[in-house]
């Protein structure tokens, strides 16, 4: 019922997406990039006052620049990142860099183009994570070469930042950590663990409410 492609979005959610994102989680990437898009980008579009000016690299990007042996093809990567940005990347407010920690684990680095900042949420903080460091210091030298000098930028980890329990919710905090900072009006992260089902329901049902409504105006 949900295959194909929604107009608008190149990878929209699948049925199968849609059952993980319920019952098992296990389709972050995608689910990500759509929160994105649904979520973030089309009431930008509808209410800009009420946002800030923020631009999106993609959920799976750090995976993609980590597993490059050699520089050249680090650059191919961001630059296919940043490519699909409407601007250039000094003149947004913060960007978003979803990162795929380790082998089954989100967090989000937020970059503060205005305040000359890295922020990383991380909703399983208390684990060492040193791949973090070590993509943000490569993303420092990719964007020395698109004016922008983050050299002395300080890697930062906000509080609050709310922890997740022992279950597979990272994808979801992840995508939480993203509507706090893009609104104007909106300074905490009012949301914990225990708030995770009625965030899956709602994800779920406005997800299926974005597909039929597009489809009604195709």
């Amino acid at each position: 019922m949900f295959n194909g492609t929604v107009e608008g979005y190149e990878n929209f959610l699948s049925f199968n997406d849609i059952w993980e994102l319920l019952f098992t989680r296990e389709s972050e990437s995608v689910i990500i990039d759509c929160y994105v898009n649904t979520y973030l980008f089309l009431p930008r579009e509808e209410n800009s006052d009420i946002f800030l000016n923020f631009g999106y690299v993609g959920a799976a990007l750090k995976g993609y620049v980590q597993s490059c042996r050699d520089d050249n093809s680090k650059e191919q990567h961001f630059d296919y990142a940043f490519e699909k940005l409407d601007r250039a990347p000094n003149e947004f407010d913060l960007f978003f860099s979803p990162m795929h920690v380790g082998t089954n684990h989100w967090a989000l680095l937020v970059i503060h183009i205005k305040e000359k900042e890295f922020h990383v949420y991380d909703s399983l903080r208390n684990k060492l994570r040193r791949d973090i460091p070590q993509y943000v210091e490569e993303l420092k030298r990719y964007l020395k070469g698109k004016h922008i000098d983050a050299e002395k930028w300080p890697l930062c980890y906000p509080d609050p930042c709310p922890q997740q329990g022992s279950g597979d919710d990272c994808g979801i905090f992840t995508c939480k950590y993203m509507k706090c900072p893009t609104r104007r009006d909106i300074q905490d992260l009012p949301f914990s663990q225990d708030d995770m089902p009625y965030v899956q329901a709602k994800f779920t049902l406005h997800f299926i409410k974005v597909y039929f409504n597009a489809q009604e105006r195709s």
